[in-house]
């Protein structure tokens, strides 16, 4: 049996949104082999606009009816916005030849720890994309991977950020503080042996690099022993915890701000 997260040689991305993102930023380095348009929607503006940075960056498209259109996408053409590209697979970029360049005293990072959630994936994506952050660093084990259904949870913002996969999230982090990073863990709870800061609270300094863990587990206790300082958001009594990609919106925007300010 064929299992549901082995890589094929590509994949469909479908959706205006994903396309025109695939064609204006690709960080996953991909290669476009061809569009495929509804003939329906052949006339949407958007359509136009995206066949139209296709020709710039001659890359070829297909105008096809339903029938075709349907046998290539294999889902509800509705969900496709009558647009889809046959593309190779999200290609992971290199942490250390990221790190190399010296990134700027500014540069913000999130580490996901045991986020398998394709859909919180997905929004933690868009978040990052929406504040400007420069990457997101997941393990090897115990993470979603990079694949269509992430493409279409990050409504195609996955194609404009940097996803860096690594064997050994401690080994990372370690080099980050290395660099000068700092590195900012998440809780749900005040923690018995230190100091829990409340969100509100918080002065972060840069650059740095923030972690999430999955929502019934949290964040590792030695990701959590190794972070500079541990951050929570305050919520009223009557829930234990947020969904993570809420909390993701909430401490990337409050980041992104303070960097903005400094």
């Amino acid at each position: 049996m064929k299992d549901n997260n082995e890589r094929t040689e590509f994949e469909l991305i479908e959706g205006i949104n994903s396309v025109s993102m695939l064609l204006d930023n690709n960080k996953g380095r991909r290669k476009i082999f061809n569009l495929y348009i509804l003939q329906s929607r052949e006339d949407d503006l958007k359509i136009k606009s995206i066949k139209h940075k296709a020709a710039e960056k001659h890359i070829s498209f297909s105008v096809l009816p339903k029938k075709d259109f349907e046998k290539i996408l294999r889902t509800n053409p509705l969900k496709s916005q009558g647009i889809c590209a046959k593309v190779s697979n999200y290609s992971y970029p290199d942490i250390e030849i990221f790190l190399r360049d010296r990134p700027d005293k500014k540069t913000r990072l999130l580490i996901l720890d045991g986020i398998t959630d394709v859909g919180n994936f997905g929004g933690i994506i868009r978040s990052a994309f929406a504040f400007d952050f420069d990457g997101i660093i997941i393990p090897k084990h115990r993470s979603a991977d990079v694949n269509r259904d992430v493409n279409r949870a990050s409504s195609g913002a996955l194609e404009g950020v940097s996803i860096f996969r690594v064997s050994n999230l401690s080994r990372i982090i370690d080099m980050l503080k290395s660099l000068g990073f700092w590195i900012y863990g998440t809780s749900v709870y005040e923690e018995d042996n230190r100091k829990t800061l409340k969100l509100s609270e918080t002065i972060f300094n840069f650059p740095m690099a923030l972690i999430l863990g999955g929502e019934h587990k949290g964040i590792s206790r030695l990701l959590k022993d190794k972070s500079d300082e541990l951050v929570n958001i305050e919520i009223n009594g009557r829930l234990d915890s947020l969904n993570v990609s809420v909390s993701a919106g909430i401490l990337l925007y409050f980041i992104n701000r303070q960097a903005e300010r400094d």
